[in-house]
């Protein structure tokens, strides 16, 4: 019968003791009490522009910006104050989010949507008439008329034409022809 052992310091290897913290400050500002370093303790008084930028998660070019904004304030020469710096740092991004107002107004979404659905609408017609697909509505309503004016005059015409051709019609047949077809122009131009 197999046993299970337990016990895997043969596979693990003997314990080895927890690696020691990577920077000195680390090392030794201990809180014994709560075994956490405190802020006081982790935080140095003032930081050189590349370690506040890096602090901060912020290019160099930002630090000086903001220097020159009053968000970030110096402490010395090439010192910047990083109690001061993180509470104008913090309070611009508090304000940024305030501004930025988090939920945007379903009205407002809205409204983003339609004028982003106008804006392709507009591209769409411009790279339609680049191409010639489209032409204006004037030319089209322009070229309608004109072919409508030749079938109005054209159809005014077979009265005359059909009593030249047949003789035996008499006067009043053309005349009766002639009217139905003004009468059937008439109503098409009614919409009947």
């Amino acid at each position: 019968m197999l046993q299970h052992n337990t016990d895997l310091s043969d596979l693990l290897g003997p314990e080895t003791p927890a690696p020691a913290p990577a920077t000195p400050a680390a090392q030794t500002r201990r809180n014994p009490a709560s075994d956490q370093m405190t802020i006081a303790e982790a935080i140095p008084a003032t930081m050189t522009e590349v370690e506040i930028a890096a602090f901060l998660g912020i290019a160099t070019s930002q630090v000086r910006t903001k220097t020159k904004d009053g968000i970030l304030v110096k402490g010395g020469r090439a010192r910047w104050d990083v109690r001061a710096s993180l509470h104008g740092y913090l309070s611009q991004l508090r304000d940024g989010a305030i501004r930025g107002g988090g939920q945007v107004p379903d009205e407002l979404k809205a409204e983003k949507l339609r004028l982003a659905r106008e804006q392709a609408d507009k591209l769409e017609i411009a790279n339609a008439a680049a191409r010639g697909d489209m032409v204006k509505a004037a030319d089209v309503e322009r070229e309608w008329a004109n072919v409508l004016r030749d079938v109005r005059s054209t159809m005014l015409a077979v009265p005359s034409r059909v009593g030249s051709k047949l003789a035996h019609l008499s006067a009043h047949d053309v005349a009766e022809i002639d009217s139905e077809i003004k009468a059937a122009l008439e109503g098409l131009a009614n919409g009947n």
